[in-house]
């Protein structure tokens, strides 16, 4: 098969990171697959560098009409059999660009926000030939909006840990960091924005800091909320113990050397973050946001807390901190659980959905999880 995959946000985050993995593992298979977006952007620069073939789209908004028929030109001169677009905008942009072409339209949504009941949202997702939800509760959503069930499916985000570093290397990234044996680490990987509800996090860590007075907390990522954060902590006295390290090349060697992952967000499509900890094999303490269940295979698992509320929080940090052997089991649990969510899974459901919508079949093959 012929597969486009288009994604046209800015930066480097969760989304643009599985549009790469799934199209280099598309790519290995031996299918013909070409990367759009933004010529001066992250992703672009990354699936070069993976020896696959770009294209430049940069629309000055979603419906950008120009963009979508220079897109539209491509499909046709590449023979492109999907679009598959992994971004709300990119659909929106798919949705114009495969008007009159033999391309089906596959649409990836990856956050738990509630679609818009608009004209443009009913539109784009109507035209699209199946949306992939990376969890139950963006399926939820979706369904809600209107979207036909028909045209649903589960499909969950992958990791491929096969070069992540070791978790018997924490003592070697410790000392490469100058992070003390003895200190109780905390590290929490995401992107300074609301929706990952930082804040809840810092007061979380002042009450666990009044018990344990060895605890660090190292935040990996940027974003808006970086100043405001920062403040936060200075205010509730936790800026001592608290590092914003920013953007970091390399954040998996900052989850290998903690003692517990923590993942604060009121809202989460799924949360790729907290399956790269569970892979290296890494305790975790997380909230019940979103689709973050599906990760640990239902609402009610130990390492769950509600979003929004720092006491409980603290306590579910603080049962893994005193207690070696819960640490073991969750770090146990965790290793099995991340074993569902790979590259190669993602991959073969994708080719599943693609092969059954060019036998022009309207129904999606069975969720995967």
């Amino acid at each position: 098969m012929n597969i486009l995959h288009l994604n046209t946000e800015r930066g480097w985050r969760g989304g643009e990171r599985q549009t790469l993995l799934l199209a280099r593992a598309l790519a290995a298979r031996g299918h013909g697959v070409w990367v759009a977006g933004r010529p001066d952007d992250e992703l672009l620069r990354r699936a070069s560098g993976a020896g696959l073939p770009v294209l430049a789209a940069a629309p000055l908004f979603e419906f950008d009409i120009w963009t979508a028929g220079r897109l539209r030109r491509r499909l046709e001169d590449l023979s492109v059999d999907v679009l598959h677009a992994h971004t709300g905008h990119a659909a929106g942009l798919g949705a114009l660009a495969v008007r009159g072409t033999r391309a089906r339209l596959v649409v990836t949504r990856r956050v738990d926000f509630r679609l818009k009941r608009s004209f443009p949202t009913r539109w784009k997702y109507g035209r699209a030939d199946a949306v992939a939800c990376i969890s139950n509760r963006i399926l939820e959503l979706v369904r809600e909006a209107g979207v036909p069930a028909e045209k649903t499916i589960v499909i969950p985000s992958g990791i491929d840990p096969s070069s992540y570093p070791s978790r018997a290397d924490r003592d070697r990234l410790r000392r490469e960091r100058n992070v003390p044996r003895t200190d109780l680490v905390l590290v929490h990987v995401g992107a300074l924005v609301p929706h990952k509800d930082q804040a809840t996090l810092l007061r979380a860590v002042q009450r666990v800091a009044r018990e344990e007075a060895n605890l660090r907390l190292f935040i990996v990522g940027d974003g808006p909320l970086r100043g405001p954060l920062e403040r936060l902590a200075r205010e509730l006295g936790v800026a001592g113990r608290t590092t914003f390290l920013g953007r970091e090349p390399d954040p998996l060697s900052w989850t290998a050397l903690a003692d517990l992952f923590v993942f604060s967000s009121k809202e989460e499509g799924l949360g790729t973050a907290l399956i790269d900890a569970l892979a290296l094999g890494v305790p975790t303490a997380a909230t019940s946001a979103g689709g973050i269940p599906d990760i640990y295979g239902g609402p009610g698992a130990p390492e769950l807390s509600p979003p929004g509320n720092p006491e409980n929080l603290a306590r579910n940090i603080l049962s893994v901190l005193r207690d070696p052997a819960e640490a073991s089991r969750r770090a146990a649990r965790g290793r099995a659980r991340a074993a569902l969510f790979t590259v190669d899974a993602m991959t073969g459901s994708y080719e599943k959905l693609y092969g059954g919508l060019l036998a022009s079949s309207l129904q999606p093959p069975a969720s995967t999880l």
